[in-house]
């Protein structure tokens, strides 16, 4: 059986953000402290094991970076087209960025969402939806969600607080990495 592993978390903080989130120099800590989750999770549970999380710059791309480098297979979920996902999630954080996420598409699978007529949903909560729906098709006992979160509301719709609240409903593991503590 195949245990699943679903991370969302903060971007990397924009130039000229009000109020710091996820800034650059927290990204080693950070990184730490997702493995150790990571670490956590793999030694907890007899089982295959699948990563999946979207492809922004910041918490996504260093959970890809790391299931790599513990030899967990994963899927970079994307809800939009690569390069228009690029320009609205990876590219304001610098070249640096965008060279790890055109990697990551080169070494790691990737879906794109399916357009969808429902305006209900942003195309972030759909991406949410989405990833936790695939995560959960072999039940929640076998899927958890890691969260790089400040534990508080988001810029927008469908961001890492809409997950985690989300998975809560679904009764879903939650494993949170407090990025306002690190």
């Amino acid at each position: 059986m195949t245990h699943y592993i679903l991370f969302t978390g903060h971007m990397i903080d924009k130039a000229g953000r009000p109020k710091e989130r996820f800034p650059a120099y927290k990204e080693h800590d950070a990184r730490i402290k997702i493995k150790d989750k990571l670490s956590e999770a793999i030694n907890n549970a007899d089982a295959s094991f699948m990563g999946i999380a979207g492809g922004a710059c910041g918490g996504d791309i260093l959970f890809h970076e790391l299931c790599i480098e513990l030899g967990i297979p994963s899927t970079v979920y994307l809800a939009l087209p690569p390069a228009e996902f690029k320009k609205a999630s990876v590219s304001f954080a610098g070249q640096t960025w965008d060279e790890r996420f055109d990697h990551l598409l080169q070494v790691v699978p990737f879906s794109i969402l399916a357009a969808n007529e429902d305006k209900s949903l942003t195309i972030w909560e759909q991406a949410n939806l989405w990833m936790l729906d695939d995560a959960l098709k072999s039940g929640g006992e076998n899927m958890n969600l890691i969260a790089l979160w400040d534990g508080q509301g988001g810029d927008d719709k469908g961001g890492t607080q809409h997950m985690v609240e989300k998975a809560r409903e679904m009764s879903a593991d939650v494993e949170v990495v407090r990025i306002d503590e690190i």
